[in-house]
């Protein structure tokens, strides 16, 4: 037998493994996470846009129409006046399931602030009944049937994530997973929201 077709079938047996052992990876991260545990550390939130009036970037998000739970349907431009964060994730991507935890955390501890959380996706409702029913996760889903908002906002991986401030601006995006429940990124979106807000006039 050549080198050559030696090489050949050393590759090929190579490859016939990394496959199962991708899926055993994927595997063992849901059986992790439905546990409330993740495999491995979600990495700190990157160093988000500064928010100062001068030097944030100021573009008009790009509006778009999803629907909640109950089919109610929800445009962006309907949660003018918060501070927006639209994750856009799913079900069969084991990064968006590692910070969905902390994007609850989030939500929860903006309760009551003029803040909304899109948490949109392009599974089906009838998933994602059964996956927050197993989870036990409070999340305000948004579905995104035929990706609609995906395509405005250019969305080629998952997670992908964008901030939008009070009025409507898009103010920074994120790729890729992060630890949303972090203490600086509530101070962050307590900041977005404070500076957006109308200045009274001096006395």
């Amino acid at each position: 037998m050549s080198e050559q077709n030696q090489s050949v079938e050393t590759n090929s047996s190579q490859l016939k493994w990394l496959i199962p052992i991708g899926l055993l990876i994927v595997f063992l991260g849901g059986i992790f996470y439905s546990r409330g545990r993740a495999p491995f550390a979600v990495k700190q939130l990157p160093e988000l846009a500064p928010l100062d009036q001068e030097n944030r970037m100021i573009q008009p998000a790009p509006d778009f129409e999803v629907t909640d739970l109950s089919g109610k349907k929800f445009k962006l431009g309907d949660f003018k006046g918060k501070a927006v964060l639209i994750n856009f994730w799913s079900t069969t991507c084991p990064a968006c399931l590692m910070e969905l935890k902390s994007l609850e955390s989030l939500s929860q501890q903006l309760t009551g602030k003029p803040f909304a959380l899109l948490a949109v996706t392009d599974n089906s409702r009838d998933e994602i009944r059964q996956f927050l029913d197993e989870t036990g996760l409070k999340l305000p889903v948004y579905f995104d049937p035929g990706n609609d908002a995906h395509r405005k906002y250019q969305v080629m991986y998952l997670p992908a994530s964008f901030v939008i401030d009070p009025q409507g601006n898009l103010v920074d995006q994120i790729p890729g997973a992060a630890d949303w429940g972090n203490p600086q990124v509530i101070t962050y979106f307590q900041k977005l929201i404070e500076i957006s807000q109308p200045k009274k006039p001096s006395p």
